[in-house]
């Protein structure tokens, strides 16, 4: 049971929160908001989609006008962690911490998840501090669960992958020593690497899946369905922890599980309604891979959809923001073909992929095809 003083303070981080996002939407929230951010005032965009310059230029007017201002303080890191991203010029991730720091100093949500990171690695002149990074994405559960959930996962899973191993990987241990689920499952995904410690990976992804890890349900519906990790084959078996994973809270995994039901696979019947329901909630999320291939149900008319190009278009888009390179492709095609609401116009397509090409390998492959 939660104490009171938890209580009290999750309810002030609210209400410090929605102050914040009072008012009318600013350049700086136009040109560098988050589409995940619960408090937004502005429709967000991607990493990838951020115009740096501009959008840094934005954001400092904006708290030169409202100093201290959180959300704004967020956006402002959010423009150059995306500079740091996407142009070759000097690294502005130690900026980008210093914004997410002092808006997590002033209790916002969005801006615990991202800094949260910097304390986790300890890098871009933060000290690392586990259990500091582990505070803020508790206190950022309250109003930004999805998103502190996601990078909490993230954060381990990596960690178990570092060579040499850190202090993180420790901390991981000593979680799922005390029945952490995502713990647990991080710990198995290097032993899962080598064929001789698959065992190892699958008891403990058992007790991962046992306590609710979603994406451990789906990997050993995998191996039960193989046959693999000293596990005998068990269909059965395979298709309960497929429905168990589609029915946790993990979009990621929500997206495999799509996937499989698109393409049968684990011995499922195939269904495309499915997988588009699937698809659907995991876009909701903000997942780009998901956007992605939802998009491609919408463009085919798959799954119980309507053929819809413009929202094709859009989810392309909303992916390609945040940095998927296949959707970049595909809405490079649509504005050149003039199709899901676009113009046809062969010249803003080139300039569509040249901008994107400061990125992504596939869109300077892209480009060298057409000579440009």
């Amino acid at each position: 049971m939660r104490s009171a003083r938890t209580v009290l303070a999750g309810v002030v981080g609210l209400l410090m929160a929605g102050a914040a996002s009072a008012g009318e939407p600013t350049e700086c929230d136009r040109l560098a908001g988050s589409p995940t951010d619960p408090n937004r005032v502005d429709a967000g965009i991607g990493l990838y989609g951020i115009e740096p310059a501009e959008a840094i230029a934005a954001c400092e007017k904006a708290l030169h006008n409202d100093p201290n201002n959180p959300r704004l303080l967020f956006n402002l890191g959010r423009a150059h962690l995306a500079s740091s991203l996407i142009d070759n010029m000097a690294d502005r991730r130690p900026q980008a911490g210093q914004s997410f720091k002092a808006a997590a100093e002033e209790g916002y949500p969005a801006a615990q998840v991202a800094v949260a990171a910097f304390y986790w690695l300890g890098s871009d002149g933060f000290q690392q501090d586990a259990d500091q990074a582990m505070r803020l994405l508790q206190k950022a559960m309250a109003s930004d669960p999805n998103e502190a959930k996601w990078q909490r996962r993230n954060l381990f899973g990596d960690a178990t992958f570092a060579v040499p191993p850190g202090a993180q990987v420790l901390f991981v241990g000593k979680a799922a020593d005390a029945g952490d689920a995502d713990a647990l499952y991080a710990l198995g995904l290097p032993l899962n690497l080598d064929s001789d410690k698959q065992a190892e990976a699958a008891l403990l992804w058992h007790k991962a899946a046992a306590l609710g890890n979603a994406r451990a349900a789906f990997d050993l519906a995998g191996m039960y369905f193989r046959g693999k990790a000293g596990l005998s084959k068990n269909p059965e078996e395979s298709l309960r922890l497929i429905e168990q994973a589609a029915a946790g809270d993990d979009p990621e995994t929500w997206v495999l599980a799509a996937i499989a039901y698109e393409r049968g696979n684990y011995g499922l019947p195939k269904d495309d309604g499915k997988a588009a329901q699937l698809l659907k909630r995991a876009s909701d999320e903000g997942n780009q891979y998901a956007q992605y291939r939802l998009g491609g149900f919408y463009e085919e008319g798959k799954g119980g959809l309507p053929r819809d190009m413009h929202e094709a278009a859009r989810l392309y888009e909303l992916a390609a923001d945040q940095g998927n390179e296949d959707a970049v492709l595909t809405l490079a095609r649509y504005m050149a073909d003039g199709l899901g609401g676009f113009d046809p116009d062969k010249s803003g397509a080139v300039a569509y992929l040249k901008r994107a090409a400061r990125w992504s390998e596939k869109a300077r492959d892209e480009l060298a095809k057409t000579g440009e």
